[in-house]
């Protein structure tokens, strides 16, 4: 059962309930507060057809109450009246309750697509700054260690003039996905450039930050020979135990450590430690 198939049925079974109770303690107590639970909980979570659904049941039960106490000496236009009433008001919740999630979901698919990259999936250039500084922020307050990696991928150019760019496309989203699959949930992946990739290692120190970038080297190297691709990385990682640096210029440094990388051979790492403890 589905978690929406889970919730629908529970709602029902709460407008029975609630009708149960309602039938034992008669009309003259209002339960519309315990008919409306049910139906923002549907709405919200299944949809506008669900909740409508929900409301029409309450609204069944109801009026099943009214007619077997038959306390309301109320002529059958009256009756029909205060029935159609009653649902268009359940109805009214259902529509206005599934029309917000509505919205709320558009605005979070709107959010998504601006600060993603619609190729790789990953972070774009702007979003990954403001998810970093957020970071960098939060290192500087707990005096926790923070580290940020600069990835380009070698020989991406070859691929793109020998293969086409629509191979290179797949390429990138290869190595995206062995990025996401290489890191920690905590840890901030983004997309800044063509071939150039970004991470951010949350609370991480030099010695683990070695063992993660490691690791990840030698996830490129594997889905590369897999693929075919003629493809490694070089990378450039930036340690900081004391922050002193902002994002720019943590960026610059890991920057100038991928190109050091590159210089001394490619598919390996560079690293630097700042504010390293004397002892």
């Amino acid at each position: 059962m589905t978690r929406h198939s889970l919730i629908f049925a529970i709602s029902i079974l709460w407008i029975v309930l609630v009708g149960y109770v309602d039938l034992r303690t008669g009309a003259q107590v209002s339960m519309m507060l315990l008919y409306a639970l049910p139906i923002l909980l549907s709405s919200r979570y299944c949809g506008r057809f669900e909740g409508i659904t929900v409301s029409a049941v309450a609204t069944a039960s109801w009026l099943f109450v009214v007619v077997k106490h038959n306390t309301l000496e109320e002529s059958g236009v009256v009756l029909s009246w205060n029935t159609i009433t009653r649902f268009g008001i359940f109805a009214l919740i259902a529509y206005t309750v599934s029309l917000q999630a509505n919205l709320r979901k558009a605005l979070l698919r709107e959010s998504l697509r601006a600060n993603t990259d619609r190729l790789t999936g990953l972070l774009n250039k702007g979003a990954f700054r403001e998810r970093v500084e957020l970071e960098i922020y939060e290192a500087q307050r707990y005096n926790h260690p923070i580290s940020l990696a600069f990835i380009d991928l070698d020989n991406f150019k070859k691929v793109n003039d020998t293969q086409g760019h629509a191979q290179g496309d797949i390429l990138l989203q290869q190595v995206s996905q062995t990025i996401i699959h290489s890191i920690r949930k905590t840890d901030i992946a983004g997309r800044i450039g063509g071939d150039e990739f970004t991470i951010c290692f949350t609370e991480t120190g030099e010695e683990h930050v070695r063992e993660a970038v490691g690791k990840l080297i030698t996830a490129i190297e594997i889905m590369a020979s897999k693929s075919g691709w003629p493809v490694t990385a070089s990378i450039g990682v930036v340690t900081c135990t004391v922050l002193v640096d902002g994002y720019d210029d943590l960026l610059g440094k890991a920057d100038k450590l991928m190109y050091l990388a590159k210089e001394r051979g490619k598919n390996v790492a560079e690293f630097m430690v700042i504010g390293r403890n004397p002892n």
